[in-house]
């Protein structure tokens, strides 16, 4: 195990996963806070879906606290064989029909981005129409988002590396329709990474997804501004928040979380948000998560005002806002989310070409899989070809994150969902 001292102290105990059960309490994992997806590294063990979560990690023994939890059972007699034989055979069986469900469920992430296609461009149409009610003085149909958030739901959970790469593709005169699907995308990611249960993942994208609908009362020339808004103008554009809670707050079929993160998704953890300046933990966590994927998502978008940064430099800029803008715990499960080097960033190897990655490793954040696209000594493109770098022995290793703008490298030809 990593990070393990080799003496531990009486009431710490090594144990493996068969040996875990519910109410004991896991000092250390073992691991590096990036290689799982757990969000703290010391808790108690809820129930059995507790251990299995640490089995798909793939971890195998772990520090137990027997002065904060349960101690290990003794051991118990050992079975006939045949009991050994018939338990055997039936974990047996147990397996090989969950690997038969997972394959029929499993769909390649090359269809899944045929899909997303699609899919963005769906979500997209919805988003406008509504958009376009608003500012005519219609009943917008906000129900309408619900099916939008299910398909998202239902996508990331096939394919976590299709659709929010496809929806990183923004037009810069559509920025804020675009925006509102890439949170609603990122905010379903992050809270399966933080083991949110269905339902309340759904409530916080709809949330995210219907976040910034109260910008339709707000004047084009404002929103579309290339240069600084004023005191006045800057005033305007805040109250999108209360302008969104109005349009919303008396639709019976919306919960409370929903419009939570709708109101919140502007508060900072230090207090300087909008428009209630709340602060710490009286800001949901829904919305701060909301809140978190927001300003990754703004800061990598290319604005009338402003242009995208690389996802990698964003991370890093989150990190500096960690625990005074947004929680500090959100930000490493962010990461985890999207990875070190997010899908669709420009990175240089260590022999001298650029690639794209374009899939996630999840247990290996450094090593994600990458199409290979050009040669840095002869200056000129290569007949692309794909790495996994976590799988093929002596491949060049990622140096840095690169920018697609530096090299002149067009980023729609290259992003995987393009």
């Amino acid at each position: 195990m990593e990070n393990l001292l080799a003496a531990l102290p009486a009431h710490l105990r090594e144990v493996t996963l068969d040996d875990l059960r519910p109410g004991m309490y896991v000092a250390d994992l073992g691991r590096r806070w990036w290689s799982h997806g757990f969000l703290r590294r010391r808790f108690l063990l809820r129930d059995a879906g507790d251990i299995e979560r640490l089995r798909g990690e793939g971890i195998r023994q772990v520090v137990i606290d027997l002065n904060q939890g349960a101690r290990p059972q003794p051991p118990v007699q050992e079975p006939a064989a045949q009991d050994r034989f018939d338990s055997l055979d039936r974990r047996l069986r147990e397996a090989a029909g969950a690997r038969q469900a997972r394959a029929r469920e499993t769909v390649s992430l090359e269809e899944e981005r045929w899909r997303v296609r699609k899919l963005g461009a769906d979500a997209g149409q919805v988003v406008r129409n509504l958009m376009e009610d608003i500012r005519l003085g219609r009943a917008a149909d906000f129900r309408r988002t619900e099916d939008v958030v299910d398909r998202f739901m239902d996508s990331v959970g096939r394919q976590p590396d299709a659709l929010i790469p496809q929806l990183r593709l923004k037009d810069r005169d559509a920025y804020g329709d675009q925006h509102a699907l890439s949170v609603t995308a990122m905010v379903i990611a992050l809270g399966n990474t933080l083991d949110m249960d269905a339902d309340t993942v759904r409530q916080a994208a709809q949330g995210a997804l219907l976040q910034d609908m109260g910008k339709a009362c707000i004047p084009e020339r404002i929103l579309a501004k290339p240069g600084r808004l004023n005191d006045f103008e800057y005033a305007r554009m805040r109250s999108h928040v209360p302008e969104s809670l109005r349009l919303l707050e008396d639709l019976p079929w919306i919960g409370d979380l929903t419009l939570r993160v709708v109101t919140e998704h502007h508060e900072r953890v230090d207090g300087s948000g909008y428009p209630h300046r709340l602060a710490g933990d009286a800001i949901s966590l829904h919305a701060q998560a909301a809140a978190l994927v927001e300003a990754y998502d703004a800061l990598t978008s290319d604005r009338p005002f402003q242009a995208g940064i690389e996802p990698t430099e964003a991370l890093r800029e989150l990190f500096t806002g960690a625990g005074r803008q947004f929680r500090p715990d959100l930000v490493p499960a962010l990461v985890r989310t999207l990875g070190v080097y997010p899908v669709g960033s420009l990175v240089r190897l260590s022999n001298a070409t650029l690639a794209v990655v374009t899939r996630q490793n999840r247990h290996k954040p450094l090593q994600p899989e990458v199409r290979v696209i050009f040669d840095l000594r002869q200056k000129r493109y290569l007949r692309p070809y794909d790495l996994d770098l976590a799988r093929r022995l002596e491949v060049p290793d990622i140096v840095a994150a690169e920018s697609y703008l530096r090299h002149g490298i067009d980023p729609r030809r290259w992003m995987p969902a393009a």
